[in-house]
């Protein structure tokens, strides 16, 4: 075997089914008659030794003859699998793995990502520990991130869609049917919603922007609230608390449309 080649002692052939040692010099055992007549065998006694097992030079030739043969496949699996054992199959995995280039340490992985994508570090660092436990190679599993962060991607695009659609014609509904068509009117109201929901976003007693801003990331989408029962519902409420100081207090009563949904921010409020 030469130097640096994967040993998968388990595929090599072996002509009569046995091993490869036994024979001239492995404690006594004569060698077999012919062998007196290889010049070779006289100063290679490892070479002596590994034909030790055949008889006559007859099967010695018919043995080097098969392992000619077979030697092109070296990686001859039994037809059945099941008949590997554990260590073989430990032993086939790690084989395979170094001949794929995969790292000795789930760190040995370089993974990138571009700003912004939707993974963090302790992401990364999870799909690299799979990746080892797995023996995905380096390539392979750079181009699995790449193609999750691309499918993300994708679904935050189509999810954006159909935000953006909803919350437009929740708009034209509120905009016709609860401020009678004026644009002024409706922002006014939406205004005074969006001031009365701040109001809960606090932290230690104090208004905190943080709060509000993951908050509204839920509830709004340009500006707009998208679920129409929402805004119907805090209206009043939104009147009675904010409606004053300059802001619209009186757009008429709230239609009764829909009925409020359930934040955690508003609880107990």
């Amino acid at each position: 075997m030469t130097e640096g080649m994967i040993r998968f002692p388990m595929f090599f052939y072996s002509p009569d089914g046995g091993g490869g040692d036994g024979g001239a010099g492995d404690g006594g055992t004569p060698a077999p008659e012919w062998h007196g007549d290889v010049a070779y065998f006289q100063d290679n006694p490892e070479a002596a030794k590994a034909f030790g097992k055949y008889k006559t030079m007859d099967d010695a030739f018919k043995g080097a003859h098969e392992a000619i043969k077979r030697f092109g496949k070296p990686y001859h699996l039994p037809e059945d699998g099941s008949k590997l054992t554990d260590a073989q199959r430990a032993e086939l995995k790690a084989g395979v793995a170094k001949l794929n280039g995969v790292p000795d340490t789930p760190d040995g992985y370089e993974i990138t990502a571009p700003d912004g994508a939707a993974i963090d570090e302790q992401g990364i660092a999870d799909f690299k520990a799979f990746a080892h436990e797995h023996g995905i190679d380096p390539k392979t599993a750079q181009g699995l991130v790449d193609f999750q962060l691309a499918f993300v991607d994708r679904l935050n695009k189509a999810r954006g869609k159909v935000i953006e659609g909803m919350t437009n014609a929740n708009y034209k509904t509120f905009l016709n049917e609860d401020c009678g068509g004026d644009k002024e009117v409706a922002g006014a109201r939406l205004e005074m919603v969006k001031n009365y929901l701040q109001t809960f976003c606090t932290k230690d007693g104090k208004p905190d922007p943080k709060t509000w801003e993951s908050f509204s990331a839920r509830i709004m989408h340009n500006d707009r609230m998208i679920e129409l029962p929402l805004l119907r519902a805090l209206h009043e409420a939104a009147q009675m608390k904010v409606g004053t100081g300059g802001a619209p207090g009186s757009f008429g009563q709230p239609t009764g449309k829909g009925g409020a949904l359930s934040y955690a921010e508003m609880d107990g409020k």
